[in-house]
């Protein structure tokens, strides 16, 4: 037996056997690495909305003004344009962005909203004009022209009207809390500074 060549045979098998374990141990820090990353990271999603042609992003637990006022919008459309026949269907789509705290009254005011609609025989339709995003509170305000619309399709009333909703990211998902729709302008905060009662020297207004 040629024991040189044997051994010379064993020396190259056990370098490669090392060169292998040293392959798989480096393989296996990367992947731990890239998975605490993964685990560990607030991931970012770049998205283009149904009513935008650019790109906004939203994280983990926030989003760009852009992306909220998108979502503010479709959620006024959804409920500016309700109707009798579909109120049920708005009703469960609204419960799937809002919060638990806050759907019921939400869910109230949208099927009063058409049952008198229903008693009214009209329809409402709005047309957003502006959206306004105010991250002091973290408001979405959408203002447009509300039109009520009788049987035959005339439109018998139009007037000024905003929808106001509150609303912030949760695990990269937008949630509602509050919801508010209202005849006339936005009440940001400049709203209500100008238009707050005027105080009268004495404390009295």
């Amino acid at each position: 037996m040629n024991f040189n060549l044997f051994r010379k045979n064993v020396d190259e098998l056990s370098s490669k056997s090392r060169i292998l374990v040293g392959v798989v141990v480096l393989l296996s820090i990367i992947i731990a690495i890239e998975g605490w990353v993964i685990a560990t990271q607030s991931t970012r999603v770049v998205i283009v909305p149904p009513y935008l042609n650019k790109q906004v992003r939203v994280g983990y637990a926030d989003a760009d003004s852009a992306y909220y006022e998108s979502f503010g919008l479709y959620v006024a459309e959804l409920v500016g344009n309700l109707t009798p026949g579909d109120a049920k269907y708005v009703a469960d789509a609204l419960g799937k962005l809002f919060g638990a705290g806050s759907y019921q009254s939400v869910k109230s005011k949208v099927m009063t909203s058409a049952e008198e609609e229903k008693a009214d025989n009209a329809n409402f339709t709005f047309s957003a004009r502006k959206t306004i995003w105010q991250s002091a509170n973290n408001t979405v305000f959408v203002e447009g022209v509300l039109h009520q619309i009788n049987s035959s399709g005339e439109t018998v009333e139009k007037l000024p009207y905003t929808f106001q909703m509150q609303v912030h990211i949760e695990a990269g998902q937008p949630v509602l809390s509050s919801f508010e729709p209202y005849p006339g302008p936005a009440h940001t905060i400049a709203w209500l500074m100008k238009n707050a009662p005027k105080v009268k020297a004495g404390g009295t207004n």
